[in-house]
């Protein structure tokens, strides 16, 4: 198992006017999943590139236990990378797909063997040890690529988006598979995604990576439910934003602020599923008009138009079908705000 560190990392590419990743630095826990959450074009996978040696940051250090491994080839430094394709041999079974890295290694063929029925066991697809690629499913062939990827036992395991390109069912089942593979190995991981969802279900933290540079970095619970900057809590889906309002304004005390940029005075957020929308005005609650109202299955989307601005509010079912241009009032309930900064 292994801590990494990673120290102010920039980089740059001739063809880009600005940095991919500008002064990055993150510590990764000894056993620890990591989630690094950003949209296509944050410096993801550049991030990954660095690690695995493909690329050479112009500044900055990348430190396994504390010690550099900028100095160390790609192929000695004990990072594997997984990539959202499988990228199995066609030509080789499972066995000696999974095997293969073992072989590379020199291990004897009893070594290969034991390693490789013991990782079809974890990855839950015993007995699969002759069929080819083409013969398994697409998150059968993801599992081999997992068991192909953790049988030398690396000090560092970076999954680049690896579920992305497979059913919503199988990503689930895979999403699990995986969580409970890695604390089983206690194998340090980067796990790379876009998907706000899976990097919750998936992480013991959450790292935030917007134009390459760290805005946020917490447990997956208070990343959602109280992100500390105006920038997270946007990429967190929290798009209501309040400022305090002078004594003697409304009983509310507060109004809405600009969606588009945080405010210079104290600004207070809330998440869509916290809001309330009544026909009955009170403390903490300012009236509006319904501009949509959808229903979702498991709750309903209210968009409310309240002085101008548009409310987003997520009600579970039971919840009534207001109709198009209805009065209604929007509560902001006190104990579910958090306050935000630029």
């Amino acid at each position: 198992m292994t801590t990494v560190n990673l120290l102010a990392l920039t980089k740059t590419y001739p063809n880009r006017p600005t940095s991919v990743l500008k002064n990055f630095s993150l510590s990764i826990r000894d056993g620890e999943m990591i989630a690094l959450l950003g949209p296509s074009g944050s410096g993801k996978s550049t991030l990954l590139k660095l690690i695995t040696g493909i690329e050479r940051p112009d500044r900055g250090d990348i430190q396994f236990d504390g010690s550099s491994i900028l100095h160390i080839p790609p192929n000695k430094r004990g990072a594997v990378l997984m990539f959202q394709k499988a990228h199995l041999f066609p030509f080789l079974n499972v066995e000696d797909n999974i095997g293969f890295g073992l072989k590379v290694q020199g291990a004897s063929s009893e070594t290969m063997h034991r390693e490789v029925k013991r990782m079809l066991d974890l990855i839950g697809l015993p007995g699969l040890e002759k069929r080819k690629p083409g013969q398994l499913s697409g998150g059968e062939q993801q599992r081999v690529a997992l068991a192909r990827a953790l049988v030398t036992n690396p000090k560092l395991l970076l999954l680049d988006e690896p579920l992305s390109s497979l059913d919503t069912e199988v990503r689930l089942s895979l999403q699990v598979a995986i969580r409970s593979l890695q604390r089983e190995l206690g194998v340090t991981t980067i796990f790379v995604t876009h998907d706000l969802g899976e990097a919750m279900a998936m992480s013991d933290r959450m790292a935030l990576l917007l134009n390459g540079e760290i805005v946020a970095v917490d447990t997956p619970g208070n990343l959602f439910h109280h992100p500390r900057s105006w920038a997270a809590a946007r990429f967190m889906g929290v798009s209501t934003f309040l400022q305090a309002a002078p004594p003697g304004s409304g009983p509310a005390r507060f109004h809405l602020t600009s969606l588009s940029e945080p405010g210079r005075e104290k600004t207070l957020a809330i998440r869509p599923e916290q809001i309330r929308v009544q026909k009955e005005g009170c403390e903490q609650s300012l009236p509006g008009v319904i501009s949509d109202c959808v229903f979702r299955g498991e709750y309903v989307e209210y968009l409310v138009a309240v002085n101008g601005s548009s409310v987003r509010a997520l009600i579970p079912m039971p919840a009534p079908m207001f109709p198009h241009g209805e009065p209604v009032y929007v509560k902001f309930p006190r104990e579910h705000l958090f306050e935000v900064t630029g």
